[in-house]
């Protein structure tokens, strides 16, 4: 063989190789548990329940709330140390409250802090993240998004149950839901899909068209919420449950994924992360800056832990 024909061959094998290789490379795999040290002691004498991960863009910080049986769902954070998450108390002051839901946070680059207040007609709050001591300054209701609706002849209300920033801060992502309406409560959930709005000046737009297209493969019958985007916008994951999976005691659920090649393109069809499973009740993805490893939370007993998967 000469060595020209061997170049050759040696440059096609090459080239049918690195992109299988890649492609494998993009699998997530190896689910392993999130151990946040020095965790408080909740209810049953264990630590608290951890639920609805974030993790920052810079990677300093994990934020997380607590679930249902730990005083509703409150904010708390967790700072890298020695490669270890060692945890730093409840974001305050005065955030968390004793009737209301304060979950599922998320922040910019910028350290622009959004998250989910049931207390409100938004149900979602901004504010501004202070990293040496954990304080939400500049606190607001954000406004970028619907209020919440009540419509009490059809016994119904629809509201936000999750938002995402984009690390620039340009996009905002959020679940838009409904909700029997149970006296003066929320009921049974009824339905949910992702939506997005886009910074415009001094504001926040929404663009309904372009929604609907973006989104056009992720929304579906079945409940779709909690959205994590990755840092070039090519890439969404978001929980994905079925009304009649919601049983108690036997909840299930799954995490999903889809890319796209371009901001402007819509997402692809989801495919579910089978490393997550689709048996447990999982939710809340979050995806790390670098793309390579995603958290999210499971029930483990009657509490959530935090766990992750890599690529």
């Amino acid at each position: 063989m000469t060595k020209e024909i061997y170049s050759l061959l040696t440059w096609l094998l090459l080239l049918f190789i690195v992109p299988m290789a890649s492609s494998a490379d993009a699998v997530f795999r190896d689910p392993q548990p999130v151990i946040i040290h020095q965790l408080p002691t909740g209810s049953g004498g264990t630590p608290i329940s951890t639920e609805e991960p974030f993790v920052s863009r810079d990677g300093r910080f994990l934020f997380f709330n607590t679930a249902q049986d730990e005083n509703q769902k409150d904010l708390h954070y967790a700072e890298r140390s020695n490669e270890k998450w060692v945890y730093r108390g409840e974001i305050g002051p005065n955030i968390n409250t004793k009737k209301e839901v304060e979950g599922n946070p998320t922040m910019d680059n910028h350290y622009t802090f959004l998250y989910v207040d049931s207390g409100i007609e938004s149900m979602v709050r901004v504010g501004r993240f202070v990293p040496g001591t954990g304080e939400l300054k500049d606190l607001k209701d954000f406004t970028g998004v619907p209020d919440k609706q009540v419509e009490l002849f059809a016994q119904q209300v629809h509201g936000n149950m999750s938002v995402e920033i984009s690390p620039s801060g340009d996009v905002i992502y959020y679940s838009r839901a409904s909700w029997d309406l149970n006296g003066l409560s929320l009921g049974l959930i009824q339905g949910a899909d992702i939506f997005f709005v886009t910074r415009y000046n001094r504001g926040y737009v929404y663009d309904e068209a372009k929604s609907r297209r973006i989104m056009k493969n992720i929304n579906s019958p079945e409940l779709d919420y909690a959205a994590s985007i990755s840092s070039d916008g090519l890439e969404i994951f978001f929980t994905r449950m079925s009304l009649s999976d919601m049983k108690p005691g036997k909840i299930r659920s799954r995490i999903l994924m889809a890319k796209r090649k371009s901001v402007s393109e819509p997402f692809s069809k989801p495919v579910v992360i089978e490393a997550i499973g689709r048996d447990n009740f999982v939710e809340g993805p979050s995806i790390t800056n670098d793309g390579r490893e995603l958290y999210y939370h499971k029930r483990v007993g009657r509490k959530f832990r935090i766990f992750k998967v890599s690529r």
